[in-house]
């Protein structure tokens, strides 16, 4: 089985609406592996990268380049999650491993959609 969750995958987000994050960059797939056998789509937040001196907002979290395998740093936009059909999907550029930037993503997640 083809994993999903916590993986980093450049996507094609292009046709967009507005302030959607669009063209092809990467996205962090958060979505459950169990949804993810049977569903055709996959729940993701998209990346942008860490420009200097850019403030981190509670909705987003800070995602070194050491611990993605990305080749900047970047940062998962809470504020930014859709799913997405898996054919968006163009490879596996990196993934997280590491616990506790997991747990920050839950947290910027948790804070975006209310959850407390």
């Amino acid at each position: 089985m083809l994993q999903f969750q916590w993986v980093i995958y450049w996507a094609n987000l292009t046709p967009h609406i507005g302030s959607e994050q669009a063209g092809r960059r990467p996205v962090l797939i958060i979505s459950t592996e169990e949804a993810n056998e049977f569903l055709p789509v996959v729940t993701i937040v998209s990346l942008t990268s860490m420009k200097q001196g850019r403030k981190i907002y509670s909705t987003e979290a800070f995602l070194p380049s050491k611990d993605t395998g990305l080749s900047h740093d970047s940062i998962a936009m809470a504020h930014q999650i859709r799913s997405i059909s898996k054919d968006r999907l163009d490879g596996a550029c990196g993934h997280i491993v590491s616990e506790q930037l997991k747990s920050e993503i839950r947290k910027s997640l948790t804070t975006y959609l209310d959850l407390q």
